[in-house]
């Protein structure tokens, strides 16, 4: 059952929806947002919360995306290493 909950980022209130028992994991994801939105504060001396919050999302979807790239390049080795071990394994049981 989904409930409303709140979490605070960059002190603002936002109201989010979320499953029944999810409120520690909901928090843990607006307290690394606000990690986030407060390095690039420090880093850039930004201090619209828009524009942090911008700059935030492409850091974390650069990181996402890099992520999802470098498990697809492991699946494709994993894929052709297992081609190569099956086809080791089909010539050696067909035997000479």
């Amino acid at each position: 059952m989904k409930h409303v909950m709140y979490v605070q980022i960059m002190g603002h209130d936002y109201p989010l929806e979320a499953n029944s028992g999810d409120d520690l994991y909901v928090n843990r994801l607006a307290q690394f947002v606000e990690e986030r939105m407060k390095e690039i504060k420090e880093e850039s001396h930004v201090v619209d919360s828009y524009k942090l919050a911008v700059m935030a999302a492409m850091n974390i979807s650069d990181e996402l995306f890099v992520a999802k790239d470098s498990k697809g390049s492991h699946s494709k080795d994993f894929e052709t290493k297992a081609d190569e071990l099956i086809k080791m394994l089909d010539a050696a049981l067909a035997g000479p």
